[in-house]
């Protein structure tokens, strides 16, 4: 008897009720933001081009929402930056060419990255497309460097330096915007004064800063701040007693009579 197998099919289950509310909230969100203009990469000529994917009728609508995505008004610089964006991108074979062409939904996504910073005017269309190109270089270099189970070294500080410089550049733009970050810094006036009198009696005519220069003068002493003369008991001649002939008075008697003998020996 042969067995019949049983279908082994899974059943989907059905979503929470928690996100269900998020996704609620999602979508509300999602009606809300600005729409965005859609391309279509087409064969023509040997080679490719790009064009509206709506009606013909709405050609002129369509243009207007591409030039404005670049903030200009300009042909030849709408499409200067599409051939700039394109060939940021991977491309694809096409056996009608015989030749390779944009990946259209990598080409899509650049031009969406720009327009959603809004660029009011070519030079911020500019900032706008280089950030699109450090983007793509960050993501394909790290993971280039993650391919392998050891990244190499220089790749993952490449990386590093692509991702700060992403960060500034949107700091860059911010800037522009007026909604940059800004430092408030807080000084508070606190001073200490202190003076002293120093009094110089070394002249009243200074060199400079210095009274003790050789231009200085001394000033006259007061003599009420001379101090009274050491007693003596000769006071009206020298206030110290002090020996008439210096070289034999100032020996002691003693070695004074050695030395007389000696000379009249």
């Amino acid at each position: 008897m042969a067995r019949t197998k049983k279908n082994q099919g899974t059943t989907a289950k059905p979503m929470p009720d928690v996100l269900q509310g998020l996704a609620t909230k999602a979508t509300s969100r999602h009606y809300k933001r600005p729409a965005t203009p859609e391309l279509e990469i087409i064969i023509a000529e040997g080679g490719w081009t790009f064009k509206s994917p709506f009606d013909p009728q709405f050609d002129e609508a369509w243009v207007a929402l591409m030039f404005d995505a670049f903030g200009t008004r300009s042909q030849a610089t709408f499409r200067t930056f599409m051939n700039q964006l394109s060939s940021l991108c991977d491309t694809v074979w096409n056996d009608d060419i015989q030749g390779r062409h944009p990946v259209q939904d990598e080409l899509v996504a650049a031009v969406q990255i720009v327009r959603s910073l809004q660029p009011r005017n070519e030079a911020e269309a500019c900032l706008a497309a280089q950030m699109v190109a450090v983007h793509l270089m960050q993501l394909k270099l790290t993971a280039q460097a993650l391919r392998y189970s050891h990244a190499d070294p220089k790749s993952c500080a490449i990386a590093g330096k692509l991702a700060r410089t992403y960060a500034a550049q949107m700091e860059t733009f911010l800037r522009l915007r007026g909604k940059g970050s800004r430092q408030r810094i807080t000084v508070r006036k606190y001073a200490q004064h202190e003076h002293k009198h120093i009094h110089l009696h070394q002249g009243d005519n200074e060199n400079g800063s210095r009274p003790y220069g050789p231009k200085a003068k001394k000033a006259p002493l007061d003599q009420s701040e001379i101090g009274a003369a050491l007693p003596s008991s000769n006071e009206t001649g020298n206030a110290v007693p002090m020996p008439s002939n210096p070289g034999a008075l100032a020996l002691s008697h003693p070695r004074r009579r050695e030395g007389i003998r000696r000379t009249e020996r």
